[in-house]
């Protein structure tokens, strides 16, 4: 495994590990990353200048040294990613979850868990959800109806 990128072997390591306060803090940080971006675009409408500047700036602060790479010739010509660090390379895959615009990381609505959504549209993290955001939609349309 000596060929292979630092992330690789690092997480092959029985002993590698980081310590807690660590990794809850790279959650933290990545947890806002996702939070900031998702109440952007979805109070795009309702945000003043000042407020969107400050939430791009934050954006803007996400992230750090980007991995290196080369290219393959494989089946057909390849870029493999060389990441230095297992935080390197998740940091990557989270930001390429971030931009999927396919499969984008969305926040439910019932819920309010972060899923990866199946299709562009989804709202729901599960069936479950769903089922649960109509029903509870419809007892308040029932009760309203009721005082009514």
């Amino acid at each position: 495994m000596t060929d292979k990128p630092m992330a690789v072997n690092m997480s092959f390591q029985r002993e590698y590990s980081e310590r807690y306060e660590w990794m809850k803090q790279q959650f933290i940080d990545w947890a806002f990353t996702y939070i900031n971006s998702s109440l952007y675009y979805e109070d795009y409408d309702t945000l003043n200048d000042e407020t969107r500047q400050m939430m791009q700036q934050s954006m803007a602060a996400f992230g750090g040294i980007a991995p290196t790479y080369h290219i393959a010739l494989l089946d057909k010509p390849t870029i493999v990613w060389d990441f230095h660090s297992l935080l390197l390379g998740i940091q990557m895959m989270f930001s390429f979850m971030l931009t999927d615009s396919e499969n984008p990381i969305k926040l439910c609505r019932h819920c309010t868990k972060a899923f990866v959504a199946s299709r562009p549209s989804a709202v729901f993290c599960s069936p479950q959800c769903k089922n649960k955001h109509n029903v509870y939609k419809s007892r308040a349309r029932k009760n309203r109806s009721d005082r009514e």
